[in-house]
């Protein structure tokens, strides 16, 4: 029998998921995401496994083996791959503490293979994660598995998924890429770049601006009116009174934030499971909403699950937080 699992970080990308109480008498909160919602066929899919502690008491799970989860993948009514490790001679006793107001997370790969070893054939499937210990608990998500063909919108994203959020993206005026016909999802996203992205997916097209509020961006700078408009409708602000650095890389907890409070999403009651989200963070409500929403995933590191916002955003990573954004306001 083969199984291919193996722990991997995963991108900031997300999707279908379920958000279940563990157990009656458990205030513990489970949720399932895969890092996509259609694969072409041979592709690694990717799934998140979170636990969230919504108290302000520390939980811990004691677990009778060293395995903590289950999962199983399901096509058409029958369990097509079972992941269980069988239950060890010699008890081993594993504990695992999900912290207050935070969670604990795991991800694994699945490579598209039945237990016999054999490939998947396309359709919709759908996975169920359990914990394995005496509270229970279990989340469930569905995606597809297909074999899309495309025509790439610009000649430097081959990527499937990447392409099908571009299409709808230009078609809406929103994306219009680099006057070389490129894209550029590799790079990171200024500024600038965010404040044009973010108006143009409002549905706001500025004036035309004769004068400037900041010193760094003059009026016949490209995203001049853009970034006037935005300013004057409070949607985005300089780095001081009178500078707004549009050339400066914006890191993808300032885009999140931005966008989440431009499409007024935010929740102000919804919980960070990042670590290195702190509850002080400016965009901490805004980070945890989009989570909740499953536009934003993380990466998984020692079972802590991480967003990094202080680093900078690629243009990819943006069109696709943007595009999923945009889904769950329609």
């Amino acid at each position: 029998m083969k199984k291919i699992l193996m722990f991997l970080v995963l991108t900031a990308l997300i999707f279908n998921f379920s958000l279940e109480a563990c157990s009656a008498n458990n205030p513990l909160v489970c949720k399932v995401t895969t890092d996509k919602n259609e694969y072409a066929l041979n592709e690694a899919v990717r799934f998140l496994f979170t636990i969230t502690n919504p108290t302000d008491t520390p939980i811990t799970l004691t677990f009778n083996t060293a395995q903590i989860y289950d999962f199983e993948i399901v096509k058409d009514g029958k369990v097509v791959f079972k992941w269980g490790i069988g239950r060890m001679f010699a008890q081993v006793i594993t504990k695992v503490t999900v912290p207050a107001n935070g969670a604990k997370a795991f991800s694994v790969v699945w490579g598209m293979v039945d237990n016999k070893g054999n490939k998947v054939d396309v359709g919709t499937y759908s996975v169920r994660f359990y914990l394995v210990n005496n509270n229970g608990g279990e989340a469930t998500t569905t995606f597809v598995i297909g074999t899309p063909t495309f025509t790439p919108v610009f000649p430097d994203v081959t990527d499937y998924y990447t392409s099908k959020y571009l299409k709808g993206l230009v078609e809406k005026g929103i994306v219009k890429g680099y006057p070389d016909g490129t894209f550029g999802g590799t790079r990171n996203l200024t500024r600038a770049e965010a404040t044009v992205l973010i108006m143009r997916a409002l549905g706001i097209e500025p004036i035309n601006y004769t004068t400037s509020s900041f010193s760094d961006v003059e009026v016949k700078h490209w995203a001049h009116n853009y970034i006037e408009e935005g300013a004057k409708r409070g949607i985005i602000r300089g780095v001081t009174s009178t500078q707004f650095a549009p050339q400066r890389t914006i890191t993808r907890g300032e885009f999140v934030a931005i966008l989440m409070r431009a499409l007024n999403l935010t929740n102000d009651t919804a919980i960070s499971p990042f670590v290195d989200v702190s509850f002080t963070y400016f965009g901490y409500r805004e980070i945890a909403t989009a989570f909740n929403l499953n536009i934003i995933q993380g990466s998984v590191d020692n079972n802590e699950l991480k967003f990094y916002p202080n680093d900078p955003i690629t243009r990819s990573s943006a069109i696709l937080i943007l595009a999923r954004a945009m889904e769950v306001k329609e």
